[in-house]
């Protein structure tokens, strides 16, 4: 008691860092506390579970965010529904390519179901998707699509026409035949063009959890789908070389069974994908790059058009050409023919959309119309609408007519035009495809692409920054608008900040772009971006209560946004003059006092007053919920602030938890404390010890302790009141960039430039758990506390991926708790069968415990004392019953125990048994058992010569025994003799002696 009395007098003395006591006796087992004292200058005692658990941390991948998307063409599939479930609940997935890897992932989620890389290194340049239904599913999927594509459209107005009437004339006549779908087996297929001329054709299985398949790890990446409860997994069908030149084109025909493919020398392929031949090898009039394809659905044309702007239609029965024009000057995007097969229509990069007849040899144009847009992509979804990209990010949608004038549908501008900024490159559409229409399904109708019912679809939008935004038509006005982003490629993750539980979105990241994005899922689905720096985005803060999240970046501006209609409500300027690298928000918010802390490459630090000029924009309603009012952000300055804060940038910065504190820190090696006196800041004192620059700063949650990194690769943690460096941590030389506390202090975690995330013993100072987490240098590491007291560590890094790793060290305690329970419980069952002589029931045990030695007595006095009925259990009743892994379990221990000269029998007596029980070829297949018998076999020869030779040793016992005369022999011992048989021999010597 008075050891504890000294130790808190002596903590109040010090205050700044943890104790350990240890207390108990002999007899009773020692529990260790941790006496620390923490901001408000209470001494806390803590059990010593804390303790126990330091040295066992168990970290787990739990999900990771890597890229999926890196440009090109995208392509969707119809899985089919898995089973004991209706047809209607199939699901549309996303086919892309990232570097030399085809990914496929939920449209709705974002989740990667399944991937294949390339076997060799290559990259892929076009990818194309067909899913070939059962027939008797063809036409319930057909109008399924058709009923989920209507629930998102307007009702059109009824449309007028004589060119309309016509084609209601001539539905008969151009109805589909599907002979051609049941010659190709059904599934869901992918095809890939590469660099290296070659053309890979996968197929995409799905394969329920009850069916026991062996798939390769080496080809495959297998994912569960919790709600569809199977799993997919994508597999080479074949590959072959297509070209002689590089292929621009892949794609699949209507029917799925032939596959097109153009090179850049004009020459067009069509293989029959499942009988592995060719089947048309067509050239184009001009010889210049094929650049676009279009096969009707009856497959009666096929229309080629180049990156010259050459178009030529061909005859896909007869292998003809039939008629070739030149209308563009640019690039022809996409092409579609009419369903009576006599007009064409073509839109290329020249911004022109020309309508031409196919009459004759020569294409001859008929009418032709420039849209305002700058053509980066163009899709034609039926023969009377479509869908234009622009180099800006607009998107528009227009009715083409043969006989009307050409008339906008639908528009939405891109983020350039909309923020009256100058054009971005990134944001150029490359790739437009429609939702809920893959190919292979839409088809079955016989009225597909003949009426237009002048509603809009939903489209899937490709961009150049790989992105692919999910467009829903508007139904108040005439554009789309995005209802969610799949993000492919984070680029280098510079921060991240996670919600607060209970709020509808999980974390915050910020990227090398304008655009922050705002995630509620693991998958790459973005719901929210918020859009208005008008340069990258370096740093985020949020609040408490997230009710408002702050950026700022290279633009020198500070951006505060409400999560009540994700709108920007503030805007700081005046600040800085140079880019700002961190903000952080003040630990104890509150409506009287909120405040925000700036530092910049400028070397200065800023303090800006959120209470009063941001909080009032935001009243609350009657639910308690704060939403913004103005139409327009206030733009304020700063309250207060220091000038030339270190000498060069700053680059960290942190603030106590009970908002005393603030420390920053950059290139000049120095970690600057400062005191925040209500909306002012005064410099407390320079703290310096570290040899290079410092990159990242933390705060104790429990202890009055300061953790600094550097680039030095050293973690220093310094005492608030004595203004030192209390203790070191450093691994190797490799620059730390992040560290953050956490398990209520006592834990550290640094993740440094070589993307290894380290987790930090501080009161031994060692490491617990290291993990290569990253293949770059890790720029943002944040802390999740979970409801089980674990806690989720995100990371990310320049390399583009962002990583959860889950603490479950509790659960592993838990589990290794309940083993060793179950363990004890099944040795004292082992010792009671081996008292009661129930040596069957023991030989299983000590198997299932995996203990050589218990195993090896129980055989030993089973066989000494019935060795018949031992033999004969372990061959009839035992070993038979063994599984594989049990079986060779056994051998291993076999093979442990004939190394032994003592134990040798034992060996001998369990291999009798297992060659007598199971069939030589049984053995064989077993994985590993090679390396076992290889170890048995030289053993036992050693053994049997052995044995060998201690029985021709015996061989000289029978021939002295023989060799001696009958009467020296005798059965008794050679001490107890009678005297009459001895006086009887010496007689005998007597007489024999005499006659000789």
């Amino acid at each position: 008691m008075f050891f504890v009395l000294f130790l808190m007098l002596l903590g109040f003395l010090l205050r700044g860092w943890s104790f350990l006591y240890v207390r108990g006796t002999r007899r009773r087992r020692k529990e260790r506390l941790w006496l620390t004292v923490d901001w408000d200058w209470r001494l806390c005692v803590e059990g010593g579970w804390r303790a126990r658990m330091e040295g066992k941390n168990c970290f787990r991948t739990k999900w990771s965010q890597s890229p999926v998307y890196s440009g090109g063409n995208i392509a969707s599939l119809w899985l089919p529904a898995p089973r004991g479930t209706s047809s209607s609940s199939s699901k549309e997935a996303l086919v892309m390519a990232c570097g030399d890897t085809v990914n496929v992932l939920w449209a709705s989620t974002g989740d990667l179901i399944a991937s294949y890389k390339l076997p060799l290194e290559d990259v892929i340049l076009r990818v194309d998707a067909v899913s070939i239904l059962h027939p008797e599913k063809l036409a319930v999927e057909s109008t399924n699509c058709a009923a989920k594509n209507n629930k998102r459209r307007m009702v059109g107005k009824k449309k007028e026409g004589a060119e309309r009437k016509a084609n209601k004339e001539e539905v008969n006549e151009t109805s589909l035949d599907h002979s051609l779908h049941a010659s190709a087996p059904p599934g869901s297929y992918i095809a890939v063009g590469t660099r290296t001329l070659q053309v890979y054709v996968l197929r995409l299985d799905c394969i329920h959890e009850e069916e026991d398949v062996k798939m390769s790890s080496s080809l495959v990446d297998p994912s569960v789908d919790n709600s569809g409860g199977f799993s997919c997994v994508l597999t080479p069908l074949r590959s072959w070389t297509a070209a002689q030149q590089a292929i621009a084109v892949v794609q699949f025909t209507f029917s799925g069974r032939h596959l097109v493919s153009g090179s850049t020398d004009g020459g067009v392929k069509i293989w029959d994908v499942f009988n592995h031949h060719l089947t048309h090898n067509l050239r184009i009039p001009s010889a210049s790059l094929v650049h676009s394809v279009y096969v009707d659905p009856a497959e009666k044309y096929i229309c080629v058009g180049s990156f010259e702007g050459h178009v030529a239609v061909f005859d896909f029965v007869d292998k003809t050409l039939i008629s070739h024009g030149h209308f563009h000057v640019s690039a022809v995007e996409s092409l579609c023919l009419t369903p009576n097969n006599e007009h064409l229509f073509s839109i290329g990069r020249d911004r022109k959309l020309a309508i031409c007849t196919v009459d004759s040899s020569t294409l001859r144009e008929v009418r032709s119309f420039v849209v305002k847009e700058h053509v980066s992509s163009a899709l034609f979804e039926s023969p009377f609408r479509i869908h234009v990209g622009a180099m800006d990010g607009t998107l528009s949608t227009y009715s083409v007519s043969v006989t009307e004038p050409l008339r906008l549908s639908r528009r939405m501008r891109g983020p350039s035009v909309a923020a009256d900024g100058p054009p971005d490159d990134e944001w150029a559409i490359r790739s437009l495809l429609v939702v809920q229409n893959p190919k292979g399904v839409h088809e079955a109708g016989p009225l597909y692409g003949l009426l237009d019912d002048g509603n809009s679809s939903s489209l899937y939008a490709a961009d150049a920054a790989f992105n692919i935004s999910h467009l829903l038509p508007d139904m108040e006005g005439s554009g789309y608008y995005a209802s969610s982003t799949l993000v492919g490629f984070l680029d280098q993750v510079l921060d991240l900040k996670p919600f607060p539980p209970g709020f509808p979105f999980q974390r915050m990241v910020v990227t090398n772009s304008k655009d922050v994005r705002c995630y509620s899922t693991s998958g790459c689905i973005s719901s929210q971006t918020l859009r208005g720096h008008k340069d990258i985005v370096l740093t985020c803060a949020v609040s408490a209560d997230a009710g408002i999240i702050s950026t700022a970046g290279k633009d020198c501006e500070i951006r505060f946004w409400s999560t009540a209609n994700w709108k920007t409500i503030a805007i700081g300027q005046g600040g800085h003059e140079a880019d700002i690298t961190s903000i952080v928000f003040n630990a104890k918010q509150s409506e009287s006092y909120m405040v925000l802390f700036s530092v910049g490459v400028d070397e200065n630090l800023r303090l800006w007053d959120v209470g009063m000029h941001v909080l009032p924009t935001l009243p609350h309603d009657e639910k308690g919920v704060k939403m913004s009012i103005i139409a327009s952000p206030i733009i304020f300055s700063h309250r207060s602030g220091i000038n030339a804060a270190h000498e060069g940038p700053i680059h960290a910065m942190a603030v106590a938890p009970n908002d005393q504190y603030l420390a920053t820190a950059g290139k000049d090696k120095n970690v600057n404390l400062w005191n925040i006196n209500g909306k002012k800041i005064f410099r407390d004192a320079s703290l310096k010890g570290h040899r290079r620059a410092v990159s990242c700063l933390s705060f104790s949650p429990s202890d009055r302790v300061l953790a600094s990194a550097s680039n030095d690769g050293s973690v220093r943690l310094w005492s608030l009141i004595s203004l030192t460096c209390v203790k070191t941590l450093q691994m190797d030389r490799t620059p730390v960039l992040q560290v953050a506390f956490f398990n209520k202090g006592t834990q550290l975690v640094t993740g440094n430039a070589e993307g290894v995330l380290r987790v930090w013993a501080i009161a031994e100072s060692e490491v617990v758990w290291s993990g290569e987490t990253h293949e770059d240098r890790i720029w943002a590491l944040s802390l999740v506390e979970q409801e089980n007291e674990n806690v989720l560590l995100l990371s990310g890094s320049a390399d583009g991926v962002l990583v959860a790793t889950e603490d479950y060290t509790s659960e592993e305690a838990e589990r290794v708790r309940s083993e060793r329970h179950e363990v004890i419980l099944k040795e004292q069952e082992l010792a009671n069968a081996m008292r009661r002589g129930r040596y069957t029931e023991a030989f299983l045990l000590a198997l299932k415990l995996n203990h050589p030695r218990n195993l090896r007595q129980v055989i030993m006095k089973w066989s000494v004392k019935d060795a018949e009925d031992c033999e004969t259990s372990l061959c009839r009743s035992i070993l038979p019953s063994l599984g594989e892994e049990q079986l060779l379990r056994l051998l291993q221990f076999t093979r442990e125990w004939v190394s032994n000269a003592r134990h040798c029998s034992v060996a001998s007596l369990v291999m009798h048994c297992v060659l007598a029980s199971h069939h030589f070829t049984e053995l064989a297949s077993m994985p590993a058992v090679r390396t076992i018998l290889e170890a048995l076999l030289a053993y036992m020869q050693r053994h049997s010569q052995r044995l060998h030779e201690v029985l021709r040793r015996t061989y000289y016992v029978d021939y002295v025994t023989r060799s001696l005369g009958p009467l020296t022999l005798t059965s008794e011992p050679p001490f107890i003799r009678d005297v009459a048989t001895v006086d009887d021999g010496l007689a005998l010597k007597r007489q024999r002696a005499e006659t000789v």
